[in-house]
């Protein structure tokens, strides 16, 4: 009994992408391939482009409100795109290791490349785009080193995905034109929370995941009885 791994470290505490991620890391192929030519990771290309042109938006001078519409529409457009790539990746199987990895890090670009315009602008304190960033270098480090020395892809988690939206949320508030008082302000500190808790949740995910594979794939010096009973 006193031979098993602790259960808090058990593959099966990993919800199903994370399995699925941590049983093929052994036999995965490279991450970039000729697979990644398609159209799912097209939109996450776009997305990543389409950062420049906001922040152009933003700077114009002109009357009234029209380059403003013009950055949240594109805004909102680029935003779509990270549902519209991950739906058509499904339906047509064309998941591949370099969508998982370039699709957060678009989000990434767009996100921090929002939040920078409107920081440069004067709309946002510099402190919350500090902390965004931080975060956001910080997993993308994680996920780089899981991919070079244990070929491992982290998948996105739902802490990812609440802390993407709210960061989308408010971001649309800030560009949003007609849309004014402390709203847009009270939206993006909740976002930053959320980005610190999803944050630490993804350290922590990191690690079991690269438990999980080592589980898997123990490597030539592990021993062979080794967790099951005898």
């Amino acid at each position: 009994m006193g031979d098993r791994p602790d259960p808090e470290h058990r593959p099966g505490d990993l919800d199903a992408a994370e399995a699925e991620a941590a049983a093929a890391a052994p036999s995965q192929g490279p991450i970039v391939s000729r697979d990644a030519l398609n159209l799912p990771n097209a939109f996450t290309f776009l997305r990543a482009a389409l950062v420049p042109v906001i922040l152009w938006l933003l700077l114009l001078d002109g009357e009234g409100d029209t380059y403003r519409w013009w950055a949240f529409g594109l805004f909102t457009f680029a935003a779509l795109t990270d549902t519209a790539d991950g739906w058509v990746a499904r339906r047509y199987g064309t998941v591949t290791p370099f969508g998982q990895l370039a699709d957060p890090l678009a989000d990434k670009l767009l996100v921090v490349g929002a939040l920078a315009s409107l920081a440069i602008v004067g709309e946002v304190p510099w402190w919350a785009v500090a902390v965004i960033v931080a975060r956001e270098a910080g997993v993308t480090v994680l996920r780089t080193r899981l991919v070079q020395r244990m070929g491992l892809v982290m998948p996105a988690s739902p802490s990812g995905k609440i802390k993407a939206v709210s960061q989308m949320i408010a971001i649309g508030a800030y560009l949003l034109p007609v849309l004014g008082g402390r709203l847009p302000e009270l939206l993006l500190y909740l976002a930053v929370l959320l980005t610190v808790w999803s944050g630490v949740d993804y350290g922590f995910r990191a690690g079991r995941l690269a438990r999980a594979a080592h589980e898997v794939d123990p490597g030539p010096n592990a021993t062979s009885g080794q967790a099951d009973g005898t």
